[in-house]
Formats: C-alpha cells, sequence, structure tokens
C-alpha cells in the first residue's frame, strides 16, 4: 500500500478508536437467570431497569420485581438497567429441591438454593 494509501486509514482507524473511547460507560447488563429442579416453582426475579431510558448512559435504576410458576428447569436471559440489585428466589410447588444461580455480564455465577443475590456497581465490567 502506498503511503497516500496508508494515510486515509490510519486515520480512519483512530477516530473510530476516539470515538469509542468517548462513548462513555453504558449501564445496560446481560443478566443470565437460571433455577434448576424437578416439577414446578414459584420465581421472582428483581433487576434494575429504567423506564423510558433508552440510552441507558446513566446508573439510576428502578427496580422491576415480577413472580411467575415456572416449569424446571428455567433458564432466561434479562437486560438490566442501571446500577442495583438483582435477585432470583424459587419456591418449588411440590417442595423438591430447587438450586438457583445469577450471572452477571463477565460476573462469575453467583449460585445458591432457593435464593440467589448479586449486585451491579460502577464496577461491574459489561
Amino acid at each position: 500500500m502506498t503511503n497516500t494509501r496508508l494515510l486515509p486509514a490510519l486515520a480512519l482507524l483512530a477516530t473510530g478508536g476516539l470515538l469509542a473511547a468517548c462513548g462513555g460507560k453504558s449501564y445496560t447488563y446481560e443478566v443470565a437467570v437460571q433455577v434448576d429442579g424437578q416439577g414446578s416453582a414459584q420465581i421472582t426475579i428483581e433487576y434494575p431497569t429504567q423506564p423510558g431510558n433508552s440510552d441507558n448512559k446513566t446508573p439510576a435504576s428502578t427496580p422491576t420485581t415480577a413472580t411467575t410458576t415456572e416449569t424446571l428447569p428455567f433458564h432466561r436471559m434479562l437486560l438490566a438497567a442501571g446500577l442495583g440489585h438483582v435477585s432470583v428466589a424459587a419456591k418449588s410447588a411440590d417442595g423438591k429441591p430447587v438450586s438457583c444461580a445469577i450471572t452477571v455480564e463477565k460476573d462469575t455465577p453467583v449460585k445458591g438454593t432457593a435464593k440467589c443475590d448479586a449486585d451491579i456497581t460502577e464496577s461491574t465490567a459489561n
């Protein structure tokens, strides 16, 4: 490649890198929730959301809580927006043991029985 062609290509790469660096932190996180066991369970999930905020560039959040009865195993991907608490609680319909796990983005899964809790903070990588 000649120098006249190489310089514009390098300028484009440099500009793209600067724009990416100036974009700011995203406060949108993928959250994997799972409850394992047999039969069905009443499952309650709480996670942070930002109703009406489509850019997700602010850490403020409003918690959303939903309770449903699901057949196990239960696996769901959620999109959390903002910082806050994430939890899943499960109560087996017939008393059988259940286990749960929450994975926020690249963090290590939080595992437990019947209830799992995690927090999304400024240090949570996304």
